[in-house]
C-alpha cells in the first residue's frame, strides 16, 4: 500500500507496476479504493470507450479534488479530449506488459481552469 499512496502523492511518479498475474481492472480497483479512503476526492471510472469524454463532463466537480480512471483503451483522439477540455485532474490508464504485469500511467488533464 505504501507504493500506491506513493505513487497517488507524488506529483513525480508518473508510473506505478502491480503484482505479476494482478490484471489491470484489479490494480485500477486498489488504487481507487485507496484514493477514495485517503480523502474525500472526487473518482470517475470510465468503463466504456464510447463518449468518455462525456462521461466525465458529467462527472467532474469543480469544487474538489478530481480522479479520472481509465479502465478502458481509448484512443488519443478521446484521450487528448478529457486532458484538454476538464479543470486539473489526475488521469490515470493502464496496461499489461507482457501479458502478466500491469502498469498504470499517471497525467494531469489541462491547467486553464475551466
Amino acid at each position: 500500500m505504501s507504493r500506491v499512496d506513493s505513487f497517488i502523492s507524488s506529483p513525480d511518479a508518473s508510473t506505478l507496476t502491480g503484482e505479476r498475474r494482478m490484471g489491470v481492472e484489479c490494480l485500477l480497483d486498489l488504487l481507487a479504493k485507496r484514493i477514495t479512503e485517503t480523502s474525500g476526492n472526487n473518482v470517475i471510472r470510465i468503463t466504456e470507450v464510447h463518449g468518455a469524454a462525456g462521461r466525465v463532463r458529467e462527472l467532474i466537480d469543480p469544487e474538489r479534488e478530481n480522479h479520472i480512471i481509465l479502465y478502458v483503451d481509448i484512443c488519443d483522439k478521446e484521450y487528448e479530449a478529457i486532458t484538454a477540455s476538464f479543470p486539473r485532474a489526475t488521469v490515470y490508464r493502464a496496461k499489461e506488459l507482457c501479458h502478466q504485469v500491469p502498469v498504470c500511467f499517471k497525467g494531469v488533464t489541462g491547467h486553464n481552469g475551466c
